[in-house]
């Protein structure tokens, strides 16, 4: 089927689900917002824990959708499904990954590459796609599609004629990855990094390790690249038995070893300068816009990748020459003041905290360093502890301001002296109303945690603002 469009009465085939309507060719696009629905794509009504996507049909076709796909009995009556088509299944999500599976099997793309790990996912995925750009018909994702939803919808987006597809896989709980591997088995697998992320559902690192190493459950498996400078993480991968590959990736360890990490800012554009050394003993220096020097793991993830599918690492390179950070993600925007603004509000854990005051603290700098962290969520009973250890490291900046109840208690632990520098903020807005103000010339401003507190609205405040003075 390489080449070949799938209508509907395949994909509906594809499960024995019944249908409606006109014999279309399959959207190229499938969401399960109805917000995101523009003519011509599908829409998946799913049952959530506060929302009904059922409730939404409507919407979706006011908004031009052509498939709806949805539980029986729920799709409204009277509807017209002439040029378009309707879809009936038991349960929306296992459906929707049945059918993604049946799809995957006839396009059936030489690799399937999925990423794991705690940190680094969503860039390195984004990274091996910029790599890749020059390989013909390689395909991913646009945003974060981690779930087993995210990548029923990213599958069933796929063109036909695909190479190589690329998931990403998350975990909260055991066994998440697991299912998702069961539906779509990948070839080469990289686990990023592990550390305390998603506590609350995986209990311990071991608990985590665990939940990552789901990803070699995959029958398809021809590689595993992981990151070796964490031992407890390499020490479960080696004993591992199965005939595929073991790559290791590191600063210190690893066939594929980064000898280099240089981060700066330079007239208010990030430039990251990597150096890799590969197992033919070459060392490749990488040149892009990413922030930090912990970016440098993920494009030697990429690199390595490439290396495996023998691909040309000079194509992938010149790939990469004009990557930045993604939205959220260490985005640094330059504010009328001539202050610098760093955008890394997307999402937030230890280790992701640790990344990025790291390279804050690093940096030469003019003004003063501040900080807006948001705190994180999911961590269990280490919870306190791990805040605790972000809150020692952040007091070295000049100034803190610290969102959410998870801070509380580090912050009363703190010194008079301490306090000083740190505040907890309980009104967003009257923080976002006088920081601008408060910035100067040569300041560094890094806004960071969890996605609940949607610190990216603060960030679109203050470059809004700064537009409007």
């Amino acid at each position: 089927m390489k080449w070949q469009l799938w209508k509907i009465s395949d994909l509906a085939g594809s499960i024995g689900a019944t249908w409606s309507g006109s014999d279309i060719v399959i959207p190229d696009f499938f969401c399960v917002d109805s917000r995101e629905v523009y003519p011509g794509s599908a829409f998946v009504a799913v049952r959530g824990a506060n929302q009904d996507g059922h409730d939404y049909i409507i919407d979706a076709l006011h908004r031009g959708a052509t498939l709806i796909i949805a539980e029986k009995g729920r799709v409204p009556k009277g509807i017209s499904f002439d040029g378009r088509a309707y879809i009936e299944v038991n349960d929306s999500v296992t459906d929707m990954a049945r059918m993604a599976s049946a799809y995957l099997k006839a396009v059936a793309p030489q690799e399937v590459v999925a990423i794991t790990g705690s940190v680094g996912k969503t860039t390195t995925r984004e990274i091996i796609k910029k790599c890749l750009e020059r390989f013909p018909f390689a395909y991913g994702a646009e945003r974060s599609f981690n779930t087993l939803i995210g990548c029923s919808l990213t599958i069933l987006g796929m063109p036909p004629g695909t190479d190589v597809l690329i998931l990403e896989m998350g975990t909260n709980k055991p066994g998440e990855i697991a299912e998702m591997v069961q539906y779509f088995p990948p070839t080469r697998a990289i686990i990023t990094e592990v550390s305390s992320a998603h506590l609350e559902g995986l209990k311990s690192l071991e608990g985590v390790i665990a939940a990552k190493l789901e990803i070699l459950q995959s029958s398809d498996i021809k590689t595993i690249f992981f990151n070796e400078d964490n031992r407890l993480l390499t020490q479960e991968i080696l004993q591992y038995s199965g005939e595929y590959k073991k790559v290791g990736v590191g600063y210190i360890h690893g066939l594929y070893r980064i000898k280099e990490a240089d981060f700066h800012i330079i007239d208010g554009l990030p430039r990251l300068k990597t150096v890799l050394l590969t197992p033919d003993g070459g060392a490749h220096e990488i040149y892009t816009g990413l922030w930090g020097t912990h970016a440098s793991l993920s494009i030697a993830f990429a690199l390595a990748l490439c290396s495996e599918l023998q691909f040309s690492l000079g194509e992938a390179i010149h790939g990469l020459e004009t990557m930045s950070a993604l939205p959220g993600r260490g985005v640094i925007m330059v504010l009328k003041n001539e202050a610098i603004l760093i955008d890394d509000s997307y999402n937030a854990n230890p280790s992701s905290m640790d990344a990025s005051l790291t390279t804050l603290l690093d940096l030469p700098a003019t003004g003063r360093k501040i900080a807006v962290l948001g705190s994180m969520k999911e961590l269990g009973e280490d919870d306190t502890r791990l805040h605790e250890e972000v809150l020692k490291k952040a007091l070295a900046l000049d100034a803190l301001f610290l969102i959410g109840e998870e801070w509380k208690d580090p912050y009363l632990k703190l010194s008079d002296e301490e306090r000083k520098k740190a505040a907890c903020i309980a009104d967003l807005k009257a923080l976002e109303a006088g920081l601008l103000s408060r910035l100067h010339k040569g300041d560094l401003l890094l806004v960071k945690g969890s996605h609940i507190h949607r610190l990216d609205l603060m960030v679109s405040s203050l470059v809004g603002g700064n537009k409007n003075e």
